[in-house]
């Protein structure tokens, strides 16, 4: 029989990892590009009915309500640690006012640099695309934002959880640390992969299309306009039979995960590029290699779910709608 865990067990700071919803076009792609059967990470707030996590309209408190029907698997450090502390670090970020929104399309690009699964016979693509957007996207927050805040940074869901445990080990003491297995700490598949295929031609030339803005930015509903694109992209993948990953990255992928990777560094890291419309191997190398310093910036849902050293599996979680009424009825907070 499957493990489960009831609400009144659940402690404040507990990971949720939640099983991909049915129908949900950006789940799917997540789960197979990070092999996994869960899309989204959250914590257990302090009141057991509600959540905190990083979506794409930034760093918010939900609660189990908007979640009904959808599989809610509870993850737990070993030490047993006053996990409280970790929801006053995630709450100190969702009231400084500047919570970091992240469309889904630059959750998508973070997935695809972890990634084995990048077809490259779709180099002109829906793949391709949607890096493009996720670059436009990353300028646009830097634009916004204008200096990288290290306390503060912006991050997607797991990243969220990640660091709120970080910010708690470096604040209160190791046992908050969450450990990885080494599998996940080596590389990047997709960017050792590139790294592997540029070797040592240093003087090839990669052309950059500029990541101009597209509909998809201009959407009302981003959510609605990122799942028709990944809608698009299931069909390719199917029609083509892409479930595997090609022996070779293609030029146009490559340069649009450079572009993706250079915005990435320069809003997380303070990097500065110079405008062009090209870039050679070893700049390319350059940049992904610099990627490789952010690992675990890179966890998935995933590696919170099955890639762990010192996280315990609570179990499903299992209640009744009275249950979930009694706590809703108390202070969400």
């Amino acid at each position: 029989m499957a493990k489960t865990i009831s609400l009144s067990e659940l402690k404040p700071g507990d990971i949720i990892l939640l099983h991909k919803p049915k129908g949900s076009k950006i789940s799917f792609i997540i789960g197979l590009l990070t092999h996994s059967k869960v899309s989204h990470t959250a914590m257990v707030d302090y009141n057991p009915a509600y959540f905190l996590e990083e979506g794409a309209h930034g760093a918010s408190q939900g609660n189990l309500t908007s979640e009904k029907g959808r599989a809610l698997y509870i993850r737990r450090l070993n030490t047993e640690p006053d996990t409280s502390k970790v929801c006053d670090i995630a709450w100190e970020y969702i009231k400084s006012g500047h919570p970091y929104p992240m469309s889904n399309l630059v959750f998508m690009g973070i997935y695809m640099l972890t990634s084995d699964f990048i077809p490259n016979t779709l180099e002109g693509g829906i793949v391709k695309e949607i890096l493009k957007l996720a670059t436009y996207e990353l300028m646009r927050l830097f634009n916004w934002k204008q200096q990288p805040d290290t306390k503060f940074p912006p991050m997607v869901c797991s990243q969220f959880a990640a660091f709120c445990y970080d910010q708690a080990a470096l604040n209160y003491g190791p046992e908050y640390k969450i450990h990885y297995k080494d599998s996940i700490n080596t590389e990047f598949t997709l960017l050792q992969k590139i790294l592997d295929q540029l070797g040592g031609a240093s003087d090839k030339v990669y052309a950059l299309e500029a990541p101009e803005e597209k509909m998809l930015l201009r959407a009302e509903d981003m959510t609605a306009a990122a799942e028709e694109y990944c809608g698009q992209l299931i069909e390719q993948m199917q029609q083509k039979h892409l479930l595997t990953a090609p022996s070779e990255v293609s030029d146009s992928v490559i340069a649009a995960l450079y572009q993706y990777g250079r915005e990435f560094l320069k809003l997380f890291a303070g990097k500065e590029y110079p405008d062009k419309d090209h870039a050679t191997a070893d700049e390319i190398k350059e940049v992904l290699s610099g990627l490789l310093q952010f690992q675990e910036a890179f966890i998935t849902p995933g590696d919170l779910l099955s890639n762990t050293e010192n996280l315990m599996d609570m179990g499903e979680l299992v209640y009744t709608e009275a249950e979930l009424a009694k706590y809703m009825n108390t202070n969400a907070d």
